[in-house]
């Protein structure tokens, strides 16, 4: 019995030996580096702060409206600006509540400068998470007065649980989505188009 196990064995290792070899024939057996394949899952998960601003946008489907407002205002040199910056996106729901005929208006080419101002009261100069946000409305009572690259001021504050942004005529947006991070800023998604009074 002993005998029969000692050349089983003897001949397993044979055939593994053999197994092992490339002579030239057939595909050679590959071996796959447990730690490569870690580095390839750390690179998927790494998030899309490569992307600037404007690409975040456009790479964002629910954003396609506002991608569309961009190009027609000339804004996206702004957007792909190093300053770093905090956008405000109105999602494509927030355009459709303005009406077909009105958002065409918008974006025809005499309304530019309409158009930009509009879209500039959504941009906060410096980067601001959500969390941040909430911190200095907590830190201020609750509401809080942001200047935005137009110029004019928007107000933010919390109820449900959720911040809240105001416009010059008291038109409300919530945030949607939040900290879509860009390496020149953040945007927060929000269901209201804001306008200022100018």
């Amino acid at each position: 019995m002993r005998l029969t196990a000692t050349a089983s064995v003897f001949a397993l290792s044979l055939m593994l030996a053999a197994c092992g070899s490339h002579d030239g024939g057939g595909d050679p057996v590959k071996r796959i580096d447990p730690a490569s394949l870690e580095v390839k899952d750390q690179e998927a998960q790494e998030p899309d702060a490569i992307l600037r601003v404007d690409e975040v946008v456009l790479r964002n489907p629910d954003l396609s409206t506002l991608a569309r407002a961009i190009k027609a205002a000339e804004l996206g040199a702004a957007l792909a600006a190093d300053k770093p910056m905090t956008v405000f996106a109105p999602d494509n729901s927030a355009f459709d509540k303005l009406g077909v005929d009105a958002l065409a208006d918008l974006l025809l080419p005499e309304n530019k400068a309409r158009l930009a101002a509009v879209l500039s009261y959504h941009i906060i100069p410096g980067r601001l998470t959500a969390a941040e946000l909430r911190k200095q409305i907590g830190d201020k009572g609750g509401s809080i007065e942001l200047t935005t690259l137009q110029g004019e001021k928007i107000n933010a504050s919390i109820e449900l649980d959720q911040v809240r942004l105001s416009d010059a005529g008291g038109d409300v947006g919530s945030i949607q989505q939040a900290d879509l991070a860009a390496s020149n800023g953040m945007v927060h998604v929000i269901g209201q188009v804001l306008e200022p009074q100018q």
